[in-house]
Order: C-alpha cells, then sequence, then structure tokens
C-alpha cells in the first residue's frame, strides 16, 4: 500500500481500521476539511479505497481518479471539481498534458506518496499527527464522485451520496444468496479498479459476509497470479474482461490447477466472450462451478445478473442463437423496460428497443453536468442507453449500446460467435456504418490473420466488410478493458456517421 511506510502485505479488520484512522491524520494535516474535495489519483491498489474512508471520515470529498486515465482526461476533470489537495505519486505527476501543464496546478496542494516530485508534500511531512474527530456526511448530502468509463470522451463524474451508495447499492451487495454469494470458508482473489464504485460495494459484502481470506490484486501478470493462487487456493474469483484475457493461458496451463478450487467467477463490467468463460469454468474441479454475470452501470449499480453452468458454456456460442441473456432485474430492488426510442413507449416482448431502469439506487447527478444527467432521466426511470429485447419470462437480452445500434442484427452477438470460432488470442470489434456492412477490426497476437480462418469464422453470418487487422496490444481500451469503439472510429473510419443517435451516451 502506497499510504503504508511499513510495508505491511497482510490485513486484518483491525489494520485497516488504524490505517484509515492514521491516514486521516494525515489528510487533515496536509489542510484538508470537511466539505473539501480531495482527489485520488494514482496506482490502482487497494489503499485507493483506504484513502477514500480517510477522506469521508473527516468529512472531506473523495474524486476518485483512475491511474489509467490519459492526462488529457485528468486535466479537465480536475478543473472541474478544484481539488483542495490532490494525491497521487511521482510517474503520474511527472506526466505532461499535450499543453505542458503540470498536474500540481490544478489542486491548491498536492500529496505524492512516494516522494521526489517539487513543490509537493511527502508522505512522511503530514504522517504522525493526531487522530481528527469523525464528521460523517449526511444521509442525502454529496459523499464521493467516481467517473464513468469514458468510451465515447472525457468521463462523466457521479455524484454518490451515504443514502444511495451504502443504503441502496451496498444493501443488495450484502446479502447472503448462497451459493451465488460469499461463504464463510471462502478464499476471494478481487481484480478490480478500486476507484470505482463497484470496490466499495464489494468491500460493504466482505465486511458483512465474512469470507475467511481475500487476495487483493493489482496485478494480472501470470506469473504473478499463478504462483499466488496456488499458494492460497481461491474459491471465488471476480475479476474484469481485461483481467480474464492476460489470464487464460494461466486457466490452461497444468491443466488449469492455479484456479481447481473456483466454484465461482464474476463477471462485471462489460460482457466477457464466450470462448473466455468455458475456458475459466473448464480449468476448474469443483463439482459444479458457475460463472455469474452482471449487468449494471456506474449510475445504479446492480440491474441484472445470470448464472452461466459449464454445461452451458460447453456449447458453442453458434449453437446458442440470439442476444446473449444479461439476466432479469433484482426482484424488490430493480424494474427494467424496453420501450420505443422516439416515443418512449413500452413495445411487445421480443421486440428491440431503448432499456430502462427504475431503481432506488441510482445516483443524484453528474458533477457540473447536469445538462448531460438530465438527457438520461425519464421520470423515475433511467435511459441506460442500451438496446435489448424483453423476454416472455422477463429476462433481458442485451443488442448493442445504442450509439452502434444497426437493426436487424447485434453486432455484441457477432463480434461472439467470431471470437469463439477464432484461435485464441483474437479480439473482434465490429463497427456498424449506416448502409454498408459492419467494418470489422479484428486484434491478433502479431497483428496477421490467416484469411481462410476468418471466412470459416464468418461464416453463415451477415455481410461484413473486409477486416482491418491490428496487433492485439494495439486495441484502444479502458482502464476496465473496455474497447474504445469511437477511437476505432477515428482511426479507421473518419467521417462515417453512426448508425444511431448517440443521444443516451
Amino acid at each position: 500500500m502506497d499510504i503504508d511506510p511499513t510495508g505491511q502485505t497482510i490485513l486484518d479488520v483491525a489494520a485497516m481500521a488504524a490505517s484509515v484512522r492514521d491516514t486521516s491524520g494525515a489528510l487533515h494535516a496536509a489542510g484538508v476539511r470537511s466539505g473539501d474535495r480531495l482527489a485520488v489519483y494514482k496506482e490502482n491498489h487497494f489503499d485507493c479505497l483506504l484513502l477514500a474512508a480517510a477522506a469521508i471520515r473527516i468529512g472531506a470529498i473523495p474524486v476518485m481518479l483512475s491511474g489509467l486515465l490519459s492526462p488529457d482526461s485528468v486535466r479537465p476533470l480536475l478543473q472541474r471539481v478544484e481539488p483542495k489537495l490532490l494525491v497521487s505519486n511521482r510517474r503520474l505527476l511527472q506526466e505532461k498534458g499535450s499543453d505542458g501543464s503540470a498536474l500540481t496546478s490544478f489542486a491548491t496542494r498536492t500529496l505524492c506518496l512516494d516522494g521526489g516530485v517539487p513543490d509537493t508534500l511527502a508522505l512522511a511531512d503530514v504522517l504522525g499527527g493526531a487522530d481528527p474527530s469523525p464528521a460523517p456526511r449526511g444521509d442525502d448530502e454529496l459523499m464521493m464522485l467516481t467517473h464513468t468509463s469514458g468510451t465515447t470522451g472525457i468521463p462523466k463524474l457521479i455524484m454518490y451520496t451515504p443514502a444511495k451508495l451504502q443504503g441502496q447499492m451496498a444493501r443488495l451487495e450484502c446479502r447472503h444468496l448462497p451459493p451465488i454469494t460469499f461463504r464463510r470458508n471462502d478464499t476471494v482473489a478481487m481484480f478490480l479498479p478500486y476507484v470505482h464504485a463497484r470496490s466499495f460495494t464489494w468491500l460493504y459484502s466482505v465486511l458483512t459476509l465474512s469470507p475467511a481470506k481475500v487476495l487483493l490484486m493489482s496485478e494480472n501478470d501470470p506469473e504473478v497470479v499463478g504462483p499466488l493462487f496456488r499458494q492460497h487456493r481461491p474459491t471465488v474469483v471476480e475479476a474484469l474482461p481485461i483481467d480474464f484475457l492476460q489470464m487464460e493461458r494461466l486457466a490452461k496451463d497444468n491443466q488449469g490447477d492455479a484456479f481447481s478450487s473456483v466454484r465461482m467467477f464474476v463477471g462485471n463490467f462489460d460482457a466477457m466472450h464466450w470462448s473466455t468463460i468455458r475456458t475459466f469454468l473448464n480449468a476448474s474441479r469443483h463439482r459444479f462451478p458457475v460463472w455469474r454475470e452482471g449487468y449494471g452501470q456506474s449510475e445504479t449499480g446492480g440491474l441484472g445478473m445470470t448464472v452461466i453452468t459449464r454445461f452451458r458454456a460447453n456449447k458453442r456460442r453458434d449453437q446458442l442463437p440470439g442476444p446473449r441473456k444479461v439476466g432479469r432485474p433484482m426482484p424488490g430492488f430493480v424494474q427494467l423496460k424496453v420501450v420505443d426510442p422516439e416515443t418512449f413507449r413500452p413495445v411487445p416482448n421480443g421486440r428491440p428497443g431503448i432499456v430502462l431502469a427504475r431503481t432506488k439506487a441510482r445516483c443524484v447527478g453528474y458533477y457540473q453536468e447536469s445538462d448531460r444527467w438530465n438527457e438520461k432521466v425519464v421520470g423515475d426511470w433511467w435511459n441506460t442507453g442500451d438496446i435489448g429485447v424483453k423476454t416472455r419470462t422477463g429476462a433481458l437480452k442485451l443488442l448493442d449500446r445504442e450509439v452502434n445500434y444497426a437493426p436487424g442484427a447485434s453486432c455484441l452477438e457477432l463480434e461472439d460467435v467470431i471470437v469463439d470460432r477464432l484461435p485464441e488470442e483474437h479480439d473482434v470489434a465490429l463497427l456498424p456504418v449506416p448502409g454498408s456492412p459492419p467494418v470489422s477490426v479484428v486484434a491478433t497476437p502479431d497483428g496477421r490473420l490467416d484469411r481462410e480462418r476468418w471466412r470459416k469464422a464468418t461464416d453463415g453470418l451477415p455481410e461484413l466488410a473486409e477486416p482491418i487487422v491490428i496487433d492485439f496490444k494495439e486495441m484502444p481500451r479502458t482502464g476496465t478493458g473496455k474497447i474504445l469503439r469511437e477511437e476505432l472510429r477515428r482511426r479507421y473510419l473518419a467521417g462515417a456517421d453512426h448508425p444511431g443517435t448517440g443521444q443516451w451516451t
């Protein structure tokens, strides 16, 4: 942990509480007071959560920014919030924006956790101060800001209150629902962006449901993960799509022994390719492992959930035609409906439309961007910006984001089928173009594509334009692994229109 000069690597709850108290004192010594905004922009380590807790403890408002955001994305966010203190590290502070400005110019003071940056505070300068009295925020007061993924430009800052984050989002997370929640004998491995609201609700569930051990992962390199997982056999693994992709080879090595004890894999943030789900479920030697897939948004929390068994995952994706189910709404917490994008009247089951959600967990706004928020609010309902269909049984199937939706097809479904037919370590993004076949951007390990393989992978599917082939590492992604389709359009489809309006992205 960057905030801990003693270098602890094993923590119990008492040690975490002590760290929060000590860090509260350090932030207070750095001049942070109740109502001040504090920006956290650092490496993705678990102490991001503890920094936020320390700020909230003294009534400050943490602004949680991913260390994977580009300098030119971070600067407008810092300008928007005008933080009293910026907490960061040397590597990020030394990066210059395209205008040459330094990050330190956007905050009253800057705390550099590993030192070595002129005109900043060092951790040693502020640690060891008196523990200030707690000053919790009121239930309906602004408590924290986190940002959206930024797939379509500068991220939005989402406003969370205690009533929303703790009272609603975390309440759902903390329910005991065997076998899809934590058991007391579980060893849980967690790969998360620790600045995301999901990490806060997850931490509540850990403290409430009390699994025996938690592996706090900030590294997905198989050379690091493999030995750790063999020493501390995880029974639950939650990770981002990019983490599962990086560990896929590990799930095949030595008959997948690193994952042999896993009873549940949890996927969040974005859809996971069917072939990857199959690989991990087959790596487990548990009698009945499952893959739990969540559907939700940062602004609303969880909206739906589906569970995939090993038996189902071993059916090839083209044997399960149609858009992927993302689950049913959480009973008593969430309602979902599908409406016509022009009239906003409900459409019959089986017909595509915009997905609206109603949940008490919906956040209170976008910070200083009320117009963008109001675009997506429809009374008590929230416009997800997704196109989906509802089945007769109430399940939701997702087709595409509205901005990328071309009527009559689902690019998400086609991508899933194509990747399942291609060799491992291939990825595909389809970019719909009005009046023309979708353009395929294919990422491969070496930037080359076997055309006969491609022909077989697309056999029987709707017509696609000639593929654009890139190296796997060149596929632009957010910090959570989502493909930046707008960036792909900018690179390869300059001037081409979107099929959708993009009004609700």
